[in-house]
């Protein structure tokens, strides 16, 4: 068995604090071969640098929030936190790190960034070790054809081309399996991606459990 990792399994892999965390970490450490491709890679470093930008506004307007404050109550900042990427991890920090002194809780907090953010670069840099990434130099005109008469083109212009880099590598990759969080426009195709090309499975990231 061989897996070819959508997008949301790279992120979920580099991003503790994304909501497919644990689940990309169980297809990142299993046994199996791994493969993406370059446009898979392409949208992960663009999200790759979103997020970080997202985690850096975060832990700013939260720090901000605490400099006006005399006192750290959770309650008070589970407005802001409520609407945070970074939300569970926060919280799991101060219920394991009880705050009682807000200058202190600052300085916690911004080497808290920085050790989330060395992280996470360290695990965008660590894909290449972990997967063979791959590139396609055939259109497949007749398949892409077939999913944009279906309507994925106009939904989502990557997913299909993700589709066709998967089959490129399934041609010459036995047993190759999609492994995907998109539920709403992959996994909702998986017997109309297995019937027209060379990808054996489509496996959604929830159910993978190898």
């Amino acid at each position: 068995m061989n897996l070819f990792l959508d997008n949301n399994v790279l992120i979920g892999y580099i991003f503790e604090t994304d909501s497919w965390n644990s689940k990309s970490l169980d297809v990142m450490g299993c046994e199996f071969k791994k493969y993406s491709s370059n446009t898979v890679c392409l949208e992960c470093s663009d999200i790759y640098k979103k997020n970080i930008r997202i985690v850096k506004g975060e832990f700013r307007r939260l720090i901000k929030k605490l400099n006006v404050v005399n006192s750290f109550n959770l309650n008070n900042i589970s407005s802001i936190l409520d609407k945070f990427y970074i939300k569970d991890c926060l919280i799991e920090y101060f219920i394991d790190n009880p705050p009682n002194d807000v200058k202190n809780l600052i300085i916690n907090l911004r080497n808290l960034q920085r050790g989330l953010e060395a992280r996470c670069y360290a695990n965008y840099q660590n894909i290449n070790d972990l997967v063979v990434i791959c590139a396609r130099d055939d259109s497949y005109a007749e398949i892409y054809q077939l999913f944009k008469n279906d309507g994925l083109e106009e939904k989502e212009f990557f997913d299909l081309e993700i589709i066709l880099d998967a089959h490129h590598v399934g041609l010459s990759i036995s047993q190759l399996f999609l492994i995907t969080g998109d539920y709403k426009d992959i996994v909702s195709r998986k017997d109309m991606i297995v019937a027209n090309t060379s990808i054996k499975g489509v496996i959604g990231l929830r159910q993978f459990n190898f």
